[in-house]
């Protein structure tokens, strides 16, 4: 076909590619002698509904490319249709881009950092001015984006853009037919329901193969990378790459996450961000903690429950799980489901609440019937009971398993005797025992415009610190935790934000406070490096506890209450509402 002059105008020279609308030539302009890019839409061959799809995308392209004007986007110079070997064509005039595509610089594996950063700048820039233009682009991928020779990033093929004004589409692609590349779609683009933030997804995916020489999901096909899409979890970057620092992980996590709403909001704040790395691109500490070994999250299996889940605890050799129905008995099964026993308080008389002795030779209950109850965990016979004098919410074994702690009021016993060692009747939901087993920290008081916790002396009772808050939404204590080295304390107000306090101090050393709302459970992980929050916006989330970056993200159909580590700290579960115990792997 080379040496075709099309429209008395524009001769053929070369093929430079072909995609699933068309071939690109290059082409002399005979009119102004200068070398432009054709792109000859060969799908419109043909006759019946397909064809005129692919017409009228075209047409959409053309007008729509057309009116953007920007650097970073390829510019258009004409439009028209020619006669071919296959009947008159439409074609798109363009500027000649020289450079490579970066599918073809991909090819030769990852680029570095610096370059990631400065291209992924460049491509949100030509974003942000479709987008302020009402237009999306529905298909960033590595080979619709061409480095120059000079360095310059050009965002090619709007040719399945749309408008995010209704009112711009004409009805297009309204007829089932998905558009898009499934390696790159967004969950939403792939239920077709697209908007802006589809395009930031489908960059935080280019941005994931840039820095790792990986796509963030693997399939065999495209129905497996959309089903990957929508229901798989992506790993960090840096558990691929080891030398990727944690600054890049929360980036693209960000913008890999499944809710558009917990992306950034648009082009412009991702920008501020890539603007950042672009000046540093190693800053930041390094990717998630690896202490028990490689950060590689995968979702192992689900237990299903017949009812809502409150309270959840492994057992401590990490081959157990007990939890707790809501309105019915505490359940004891392996790590595959299988119900071992369970745990009844008798009829009428739910349990609230579970956790094993820190040997795992017992087991703990407590319930609205005012008591304690005790029970052998092999077997899962009662072994004794304590009786309170109000109902049992929540409880808790210390370090050395021959105390418990319990809710409303708090309340110490001996575990051997049943005697009370301490007592404060206007105790709060939330305790929690330091590591050492030498302090209890709990909610203490609400007052106005805030709310107050004390870490008392288990000993005596006497008060070593007090930590507030101001946050007048939440309830700073709904629940608490000791980091493994008994340094720091994590509050999660109910309402707003989990604070980490110094636990010498009370002071506070870090506030988690986006994208987090409602907690109502908080566990550190054995080593440390990690928290985990179960929330009333159906998510139980991972953080890094020192630096407060989100590393993973579960969402449950309803609330999540619980949250679990395994002793080793490589599983995770979480549960809640939804009557469901999801199991997670975080290490490989």
């Amino acid at each position: 076909m080379d040496g075709t002059i099309l429209v008395d105008r524009y001769r053929l020279v070369r093929p430079l590619g072909e995609g699933g609308m068309g071939q690109v030539w290059e082409a002399h302009d005979q009119r102004l002698g200068r070398s432009v890019a054709v792109k000859l839409i060969s799908a419109l061959a043909g006759e019946g509904s397909r064809a005129d799809e692919a017409r009228a995308r075209f047409l959409q392209e053309a007008q729509f490319t057309a009116a953007l004007q920007h650097d970073n986007i390829v510019t258009v110079h004409d439009l028209g249709e020619a006669t071919t070997a296959n009947g008159t064509t439409p074609f798109l005039v363009m500027e000649l881009l020289r450079g490579r595509g970066l599918d073809v610089i991909l090819g030769g594996g990852p680029v570095n950092l610096a370059d990631a950063a400065r291209w992924g700048l460049q491509m949100c820039f030509a974003l942000g001015e479709a987008h302020a233009s009402g237009i999306l682009h529905r298909d960033i991928k590595p080979a619709n984006i061409i480095v120059t020779a000079t360095g310059a990033v050009k965002v090619v093929d709007f040719g399945i853009a749309k408008a995010a004004d209704p009112a711009m589409t004409s009805g297009l692609t309204q007829t089932g037919f998905i558009v898009g590349t499934p390696q790159y779609m967004s969950p939403e683009q792939a239920q077709d329901g697209p908007e802006k933030r589809s395009d930031l997804y489908a960059l935080g995916c280019v941005l994931f193969e840039m820095i790792t020489g990986n796509l963030p999901f693997k399939a065999s096909s495209p129905a497996g990378y959309l089903a990957a899409h929508l229901r798989d979890t992506p790993l960090a970057p840096s558990s691929v790459a080891a030398d990727i620092p944690a600054a890049w992980d929360k980036v693209v996590l960000t913008l890999l996450q499944k809710d558009p709403g917990d992306r950034y909001a648009s082009a412009a704040d991702l920008a501020e961000r890539l603007r950042e790395l672009a000046a540093d691109p190693g800053a930041g500490e390094n990717g998630p903690p690896r202490t028990q070994g490689r950060f590689s999250p995968k979702y192992l299996r689900t237990i299903a429950t017949l009812k809502p889940v409150r309270d959840l605890s492994f057992s401590p050799d990490g081959r157990r799980l007990a939890f707790v129905q809501d309105n019915g008995p505490a359940l004891v099964t392996d790590l595959s489901g299988q119900r071992l026993f369970q745990l009844d308080h008798g009829d009428n008389k739910p349990v609230s609440c579970v956790a094993f002795s820190p040997d795992g030779r017992r087991l703990a209950t407590g319930a609205k019937d005012k008591t304690l109850r005790f029970w052998d965990a092999s077997t899962g016979q009662e072994t004794g009971r304590i009786t309170s004098t109000m109902p049992v919410g929540e409880l808790v074994f210390s370090p050395d398993g021959t105390r418990v702690a319990a809710w409303p009021g708090l309340r110490l016993w001996d575990v051997g005797t049943g005697e009370v060692l301490l007592e404060r009747p206007k105790g709060m939901p939330g305790i929690a025992f330091s590591p050492d087993g030498t302090r209890l920290a709990a909610r203490s008081v609400t007052f106005w415009g805030g709310h107050q916790g004390s870490v008392l002396h288990v000993t005596d009772g006497n008060e070593l610190l007090k930590f507030k808050s101001k946050d007048v939404e939440g309830l700073v204590g709904w629940c608490l935790a000791f980091s493994p080295d008994g340094d720091r304390l994590a509050a999660a107000c109910g309402g707003a934000y989990l604070v980490i306090h110094d636990a010498n101090t009370g002071g506070e050393l870090l506030r988690l406070d986006h994208r987090i709302r409602g907690v109502n459970a908080v566990a550190y992980s054995p080593h440390g490096d990690w928290l985990a929050t179960g929330s009333r916006d159906k998510t139980a989330r991972l953080w890094h506890s020192r630096t407060g970056d989100e590393l993973l993200k579960i969402t449950h159909a309803k609330q999540v209450n619980s949250v679990a580590f395994s002793p080793d700290g490589s599983l995770l579960a979480t549960a809640g509402g939804d009557a469901a115990v999801q199991l997670w792997a975080l290490t490989d």
